[in-house]
């Protein structure tokens, strides 16, 4: 079995609301006992605090180009760190922080495979997240980062590792899609990017779509990014940027349970915890939950 390097990235450079920056540290305090009974070979945090570039205060739409510069710091750091826990055998978690880490953490997977591997990646979220700085109303990276990984966009971010493009549209498929911008949009469908929004979701369930989207991606090994708020609010609350009608916890998990025992598997992903917005630490036990269902560490499947 492959050892899990936890990353803790606690970055909200990349979102207006910056309370993504302590939701790492939200997670280390409410470790539930499904983690607390892995050998601790399997476990660590990289260092005793989570990467922190950020406290929480509100970002005006006016300085978010402005923080790019945070963002890269943090990508390019988190990028050497996937790359390097893959080199030594390892398996990332990566808890974020908004999802402009993203761009740190599957550069940095890319970057740990052979020069002529390809990288798939399914991401599941509310949105695409697949602005360049000429498409985007707020200018905030967290909606940027499809597009970096897909080599559009600030070419310091599209260039970290010399290494572009990370992805190649054919390898990427988006779930839970329900709220996005028209100038992304054209984006992914000139690209051909296979995107599956919310309402075929609730119409075929989220394991078959979920199976298909597997199957569709032909490269060999995989990763899986998950923001938080492709949730439903009732579930998440504690996030920056919830959507109605979103995804539910009990059929996410069943489908993905015990997906990181694919030799294929590449790391997993899971953003946009705003614990400064959450509810009776509902989201906080969200995010645990998706964790140990693709580590196999959850036994009560219900």
């Amino acid at each position: 079995m492959r050892q899990w390097h936890i990353i803790g990235v606690g970055s909200g450079w990349g979102a207006q609301d910056m309370g993504t920056a302590d939701g790492p540290k939200a997670l280390i305090r409410n470790v539930p006992p499904s983690f607390q009974k892995f050998p601790k070979t399997l476990m660590y945090w990289h260092g005793e605090e989570p990467l922190c570039f950020a406290n929480p205060v509100p970002l005006p739409p006016s300085q978010a180009k402005a923080h790019t510069d945070r963002v890269l710091e943090m990508a390019t750091d988190l990028s050497h760190q996937t790359k390097n826990t893959l080199l030594r055998g390892g398996l990332p978690l990566v808890f974020g922080g908004d999802h402009s880490i993203a761009i740190g953490t599957w550069s940095g997977v890319k970057a740990a495979l052979e020069p002529e591997e390809d990288m798939g990646l399914i991401w599941i979220d509310a949105h695409m997240d697949a602005h360049s700085p000429e498409t985007s109303p707020s200018l905030n990276v967290h909606g940027m980062p499809i597009a970096v990984l897909l080599g559009y966009g600030d070419p310091r971010l599209t260039g970290i590792n010399n290494l572009q493009p990370k992805l190649k549209p054919q390898n990427l498929c988006l779930i839970g899609i329900r709220s996005f911008e028209e100038g992304e949009a054209n984006l992914l469908r000139d690209l051909g990017v296979q995107v599956y929004q919310m309402n075929e979701v609730q119409q075929r369930g989220f394991s078959a779509i979920f199976r298909e989207a597997h199957s569709k991606i032909p490269a060999r090994r995989f990763g899986l990014s998950i923001d938080v708020d492709a949730f439903d609010p009732a579930e998440a609350p504690g996030t920056g940027t919830p959507e109605p009608s979103g995804l539910r916890l009990t059929d996410v998990k069943k489908t993905l349970y015990g997906l990181a025992q694919d030799p294929a598997f590449l790391g997993l992903e899971i953003t946009e915890f705003n614990p400064y917005r959450d509810e009776n630490n509902k989201t906080c036990s969200l995010v645990w939950e998706l964790a140990t269902a693709v580590t196999g560490g959850i036994h009560d499947r219900r």
